[in-house]
């Protein structure tokens, strides 16, 4: 797949639920391996796509129209600092990985970044997402310690920062 097969763009409204949904289902791989109730504070956290809007962007890969991945842009996040812009719940489906469309999302972020006038994007992601982690690394993310958090009980992140 080329990255002319993709189309980058806002979530529409009418959209809210299908990413809310796929981007559970992206994720859903890590419920084993985290408690119930962990899991299930988590996967309220992915799911909250309307709540999210209110301090952020959602962006979304589509292909032949078909949404094939998101991810959540914080122009001002609490935990990415003055003049960064902070990812989260970057959602590519396990069968569409190493597709390149979690390059391709993530390349739209820091192009916006870089167009905003920001000097760095953060991005944190649970210690077994090895694909999103080997991503950052490949675009230039360094491992920042100081931007892990929880996101939800139970669930521990580790940051990531790239300086533009």
């Amino acid at each position: 797949m080329s990255r002319d097969d993709l189309h980058i763009r806002p979530v529409a409204d009418h959209e809210l639920d299908i990413v809310a949904s796929r981007a559970v289902d992206a994720y859903g791989e890590y419920a084993a391996r985290m408690s119930p109730d962990a899991w299930s504070s988590f996967a309220v956290d992915i799911a909250n796509v309307r709540g999210r809007l209110v301090n952020a962007d959602i962006l979304v890969a589509e292909r032949d129209g078909e949404i094939v991945g998101s991810v959540t842009r914080y122009p001002e996040w609490r935990g990415a600092q003055s003049g960064a812009v902070a990812v989260r719940l970057l959602a590519v489906p396990p069968e569409e990985r190493g597709s390149g469309i979690g390059t391709a999302l993530m390349e739209e972020i820091i192009e916006r970044a870089r167009e905003d006038g920001k000097s760095r994007v953060t991005f944190t992601v649970t210690p077994d997402m090895t694909s999103a982690k080997e991503l950052c690394e490949r675009l230039g993310f360094v491992r920042e310690p100081s931007l892990d958090h929880m996101p939800a009980p139970g669930v521990h992140t580790q940051g990531y920062s790239l300086e533009l």
